[in-house]
C-alpha cells in the first residue's frame, strides 16, 4: 500500500544540523543486510575536515545543501558531488543530502533506500548518520515491498537487520527525536515478522507500534493481518484491528475491503460490521465483552435457540381439556386456573388410578397426568357418600372412583405445594359401601 513518507521525512530531515556550510539534513532510514551491525564511527572534528579541492568542492557542497526547496534538483546535486569528489572528507555528508532528498519525492523513494544502503556501508560513518538512514528504510521499504517480490525473504531479512541496528543507536539521536525514531523502527520490524510469517512475534511488536502511535492505521492492519492468518487464528481480536485500521483511514480502500472479506467469511454475513467499526472508533482495544460470533456459533445458537422453542413449546402444550391431566395442568396455571374451575367446579367424574390411602369416608388416589407415569403422590381425594364395608381396596391397587368435584389445593395455584383436587358423593367401583342399619 503507498502512503505518502513526506511529512514524516521533513520532520526527521530538521533533527540534524551542519556547521560551517549550509545544513545538512538528517533523514529517517533503515538498514543494509550485513552479518552484524556496523560500528559508528567517531565523528571528525569540524576543523580537522578540509576541502580537498579546494573552493569548487565548497561551492558544490554548499549548492546541493541550498537546494531543499527543489527536492528532485537537490538530489542530482548531492549525487554528482559524491561523483564528482570520492574522496571528500564530506562525501557522507552529502550521500545524507541526496538520501534526504530522494524520500521526499515519491518516485525517488526506491532510490532514497538504496542511498541509505550505500550510506550505511560507507568508511567513516556515524551514528548520526547510520541511525537516518536506518530509519529512511525502516520507514519507506513497507511502502515499496510487494508481496509477489521473489526476494521477499532477504528484503524483510535486511528490513529486521535495519530496524534491529536502528533501535540500538536510538540513544545517539536527541532526545525529543527518539520517540519518533523508535516508532517507525517498532512498527518496520513487525511488518518484517508478517511478512516473515513470524505471527505472534509480530502481534506483540505490533501492539507495541499501536501503543507508540495510535493513531497510525498500518500497525492496526498489519496485526489484523497477523492474528487472523495464524496457525490458530484470533479473528476476535484481527477483526477489530483490521476495523481499527479502517476507522483511521476509512478512505483506504484497501482497509475496508480486506476487512469486508475477512468479516464475512469468518461471520456469514455483513450484520453487525458497522456496530464492529464503531467499536473501533471509539477504542484502541477490544473493549470488554467484545465477541463476534463465527458462522459456526451463528449455526449453533440457532439450532439451540430452536431446540429450546421446542422444548418450551412442549412444555407449555396442554393436554385434552376433558381428561384428568388436561384439569390438573390448567388448575396449576396462574393464568388459566380461575377460567378451568368455573369449568370443572360441582362436575361429576368417573377416574380410575393407583390407591395411595384407603380409609372408611375416603380414599386417595394417584392418577398419571403424563403417559406411562408411575404412581406418585396423590392428587385427587374423594370423600365417599357411605363408608366403606369392611372388604376394601388395598393401597397401590388399581381403582375406579366416582364423585362430584368441590375444591383443589393450592389455590391459587403455587408449584411450591402439592396439588390436590377433592370430590365428594363418592364411591369405589366394585366395592359396597357398609349396609345402613335396619336393613
Amino acid at each position: 500500500m503507498k502512503l505518502s513518507t513526506t511529512s514524516a521525512v521533513v520532520v526527521l530531515l530538521g533533527l540534524s544540523g551542519w556547521a560551517a556550510v549550509p545544513a545538512v539534513p538528517a533523514p529517517a532510514a533503515g538498514a543494509y543486510f550485513q552479518a552484524s551491525c556496523p560500528t559508528p564511527a567517531a565523528p571528525v572534528p569540524v576543523a580537522k575536515m578540509k576541502w580537498k579541492h579546494g573552493t569548487a568542492e565548497y561551492n558544490d557542497f554548499a549548492a546541493a545543501a541550498k537546494a531543499a526547496a527543489n527536492p528532485s534538483r537537490q538530489a542530482q546535486l548531492a549525487a554528482a558531488f559524491v561523483q564528482k569528489y570520492p574522496d571528500s572528507d564530506y562525501k557522507n555528508q552529502a550521500i545524507q543530502i541526496e538520501m534526504g532528498a530522494q524520500a521526499k519525492v515519491p518516485s525517488l523513494q526506491a532510490d532514497a533506500v538504496k542511498t541509505a544502503e550505500t550510506l550505511i556501508q560507507s568508511p567513516g560513518v556515524t551514528a548520526a548518520q547510520l541511525l537516518p538512514a536506518y530509519t529512511i528504510i525502516a520507514y519507506l521499504d513497507p511502502t515499496l515491498v510487494q508481496p509477489s517480490d521473489p526476494n521477499l525473504a532477504s528484503k524483510m531479512a535486511s528490513l529486521t537487520q535495519a530496524a534491529t541496528c536502528g533501535q540500538q543507536l536510538l540513544s545517539s539521536a536527541p532526545a525529543a527525536a527518539r520517540p519518533q525514531y523508535d516508532a517507525i523502527l517498532t512498527k518496520a520490524l513487525g511488518f518484517a515478522q508478517l511478512n516473515s510469517k513470524d505471527y505472534s512475534d509480530a502481534v506483540a511488536t505490533l501492539t507495541k507500534a499501536t501503543q507508540q502511535n495510535p493513531k497510525d492505521p498500518l500497525p492496526y492492519y498489519w496485526m489484523g493481518i497477523a492474528q487472523v492468518t495464524q496457525q490458530t487464528p484470533d479473528y476476535n481480536s484481527g477483526i477489530f484491528n483490521l476495523a481499527k485500521a479502517s476507522a483511521l483511514a476509512p478512505s483506504t480502500a484497501a482497509f475496508s475491503n480486506y476487512l469486508n472479506t475477512v468479516y464475512t467469511a469468518y461471520h456469514g454475513s455483513a450484520d453487525g460490521l458497522q456496530q464492529v467499526t464503531a467499536a473501533a472508533s471509539a477504542n484502541d482495544t477490544p473493549p470488554a465483552g467484545f465477541k463476534i460470533l463465527s458462522k459456526a456459533e451463528i449455526a449453533n445458537a440457532a439450532a439451540m435457540a430452536k431446540y429450546n422453542a421446542e422444548v418450551q413449546a412442549a412444555k407449555n402444550a396442554l393436554p385434552d381439556p376433558n381428561s384428568f391431566a388436561g384439569i390438573v395442568a390448567r388448575l396449576k396455571r396462574a393464568d388459566l386456573a380461575a377460567g378451568e374451575w368455573r369449568q370443572v367446579k360441582g362436575q361429576g367424574y368417573e377416574l380410575k388410578g393407583i390407591a395411595t390411602s384407603v380409609e372408611t369416608k375416603a380414599v386417595e388416589v394417584s392418577i398419571p397426568t403424563t403417559a406411562g407415569a408411575p404412581a406418585d403422590e396423590p392428587n385427587l381425594r374423594v370423600i365417599l357418600a357411605a363408608p366403606l364395608a369392611a372388604k376394601r381396596p388395598k393401597v397401590g391397587q388399581t381403582i375406579t372412583v366416582k364423585g362430584v368435584v368441590i375444591a383443589f389445593k393450592p389455590n391459587p395455584p403455587n408449584a411450591n405445594e402439592p396439588f390436590l383436587i377433592t370430590m365428594n358423593e363418592g364411591s369405589v367401583e366394585g366395592y359396597m359401601p357398609t349396609a345402613p342399619k335396619g336393613n
